[in-house]
């Protein structure tokens, strides 16, 4: 009995046996920032204003972003986001059918 509780909880530790997330189509979805981060600060990468944010969407589930307030939907398979002012940002990535399906970046421009 304690052997198999062992491999039970070790099997729940390395994953095997959780439920598969429906998030999957979302996390496909690659965000690249194109300078490297200054730093870190308060846990969010730190980049220059020259930074361009690419969001690129390959799969064929329907994108929204939200950075901060502003709501853009995703109609091409890439998006570039630059010219961002000095500020902390949070970048949303929403599935349009499912809002609750939802990925989000924080950064910062300096």
């Amino acid at each position: 009995m304690l052997k198999f509780v062992s491999i039970l909880v070790m099997m729940v530790s390395m994953g095997f046996g959780s439920p598969v997330s429906d998030n999957s189509q979302i996390e496909e979805v690659m965000v690249e920032f194109s300078e490297k981060a200054l730093g870190i600060e308060s846990g969010q990468p730190i980049f220059s204003k020259e930074t361009k944010i690419t969001v690129s969407n390959t799969t064929e589930t329907e994108i929204k972003l939200y950075i901060n307030d502003d709501e853009k939907e995703m109609m091409e398979k890439k998006v570039e986001i630059s010219g961002l002012e000095s500020g902390t940002y949070t970048l949303m990535i929403v599935d349009a059918k499912k809002t609750e399906e939802k990925r989000t970046v924080g950064f910062t421009i300096q």
